[in-house]
């Protein structure tokens, strides 16, 4: 009887894949990926210092940017043009996007202005895209009021 004891052959164990880790693994690039998506912004236009509003919308545009920096340049997009050729930098541009001018006249063009340039420029800004018919413009805010 002991013999039979140490005799007995033990039954091998299958392998298997263990699922819980690989869950793990997946979940943890999900979070990278979702948190990498959140962190990715467009930038259209030069990096100004904007002014703040309370009012201010979060809303992410993909809409062509018209920049007047501190030193009184103006870019649209990141491209630089002069002031007085605005209107016409932008009706060419409006060639190169689906739906033209007429695209354009209906979304809005966002002004990225630095809060240290004269209101005289900014006036100027609007009227060359009024010129070309476009009516409808956003002025770009940093968060916060004051």
């Amino acid at each position: 009887m002991g013999k039979s004891l140490f005799t007995a052959k033990k039954a091998k164990r299958k392998p298997r894949i263990e699922i819980i880790p690989m869950v793990d693994v997946m979940f943890l690039l999900l979070v990278f990926y979702i948190l990498s998506t959140i962190a990715l912004t467009v930038e259209r236009g030069v990096p100004v210092s904007l002014p703040t509003a309370a009012t201010g919308d979060l809303s992410k545009v993909d809409e062509t940017t018209v920049t007047i920096d501190a030193q009184g340049q103006v870019f649209l997009d990141t491209d630089p043009v002069q002031l007085e050729s605005l209107g016409e930098a932008i009706r060419k541009k409006a060639t190169e996007l689906p739906g033209g001018l007429e695209h354009l006249r209906e979304s809005y063009i966002v002004l990225n202005i630095d809060m240290t340039v004269p209101h005289g420029s900014v006036v100027r800004v609007m009227d060359q895209l009024r010129e070309i018919g476009v009516s409808n413009f956003s002025i770009a805010t940093d968060e916060g009021g004051s």
